[in-house]
């Protein structure tokens, strides 16, 4: 909450003292160019810009602001252009995107790449002036990149993905440092399981090294608890891989309804074992995304192991070798759906992220 005793004495202000004639004692601040409502009644000062606002408007929408502007005028006033001055230490940008939000809303908001700067700032003064409609919107709109459910991981997943293939969430979905950041901010703990998870299929040393924005050079770096938080986590997903693998792969039995029991070759007999063996091998292959471009996504993984089974080749056929029976491969699939659910119910715990609730 902004601190009264923040107003600099005199300060490019009239006063109630002398109301004709301002002191100067530094430049006077600019009007912003956009948000200044000529009746307006209540000026925000922001560095070297102030906003003409309707009180009424700001104290409706923030009870924090509410108390701020009614404790000013029980002090010796300060005026701008004849307004009530409230002075906000918040980056003026940040400001002006906040008021525009309370005036005007956020439902022209995409909720993707290029306006993550700008969700930011207002997810932050929301939460910090308790403009609760605001903040609820917000995270219900950034829930869709980084959601609660697996179904939904998976939407957002599979926007993430061209038509031929590959995966490029980082041009549509903005940096999971940034997320992180932000949710510790702005106390949204919900949103940081899903981007925990996608910042832990990065390498260590790209997590450590933090994210430079390609628009302002500037480096975003976790938190040294974060950092350890997210390298826990890694390793905790890395393990849950290994143990689905050897479970559910290696030495894997085919079915009791298999239709190849009944084959009298060895070989056919074994066709949906040796199936498994190879998706064993693929799995492991491509576990640094040799194969599918996905570096080390072990829930993408545990999934890619059933839909090996009917990946077509180069030249529009089913792979053989990777193909077991119907029966097989249900049973399998019946794992795989189980595995994946339990991975993603876990990430909370193994992120050191305490919720309520989850999934």
């Amino acid at each position: 909450m902004p601190s009264l005793d923040d107003f600099s004495t005199n300060r490019y202000f009239e006063t109630s003292d002398s109301p004709t004639k301002p002191q100067v004692e530094l430049p006077s601040p600019s009007r912003h160019p956009d948000l200044c409502f000529n009746d307006g009644n209540l000026a925000i000062l922001t560095g070297d810009h102030y906003f003409l606002v309707h009180q009424g408007l700001l104290c409706r929408h923030s009870t924090v602001l509410s108390s701020v502007v009614k404790a000013l005028e029980g002090k010796q006033a300060r005026f701008l252009e004849g307004r009530l001055v409230l002075e906000l230490e918040d980056a003026s940008d940040d400001v002006y995107y906040f008021l525009l939000a309370l005036y005007d809303g956020i439902s022209a908001l995409k909720f993707d790449l290029d306006d993550f700067g700008v969700i930011a700032a207002i997810l932050r003064l929301s939460t910090k002036y308790q403009v609760k409609h605001l903040r609820m919107e917000l995270i219900r709109g950034l829930s869709l990149a980084w959601p609660k459910t697996l179904p939904q991981w998976e939407i957002r997943e599979a926007k993430a993905t061209s038509m031929d293939g590959m995966y490029e969430p980082r041009k549509t979905i903005s940096h999971p440092i940034l997320v992180i950041n932000l949710a510790r901010a702005s106390d949204a703990p919900e949103l940081l399981p899903a981007a925990f998870y996608d910042l832990s299929r990065s390498s260590p040393s790209d997590c450590a090294s933090g994210y430079i924005c390609p628009l302002t050079s500037k480096t975003h770096q976790l938190s040294d608890y974060d950092l350890l938080c997210l390298l826990r986590g890694k390793e905790h997903a890395s393990r849950f891989l290994s143990t689905f693998i050897v479970n559910e792969l290696e030495g894997r039995d085919s079915s009791a309804s298999c239709i190849n029991h009944l084959e009298s070759d060895n070989s056919r007999r074994r066709a949906c074992q040796a199936a498994f063996e190879a998706i064993t091998f693929e799995i492991l292959r491509d576990v640094n995304g040799v194969v599918c471009h996905r570096s080390s996504d072990p829930l993408f993984a545990i999934m890619d192991a059933e839909l090996m089974q009917t990946r077509e080749d180069s030249l529009g056929r089913p792979s053989a070798i990777l193909r077991a029976c119907e029966f097989c491969r249900s049973e399998f699939g019946a794992a795989v759906d189980a595995a994946r659910e339990e991975f993603w119910l876990r990430l909370p715990q193994w992120f050191g992220v305490d919720l309520q609730s989850w999934a």
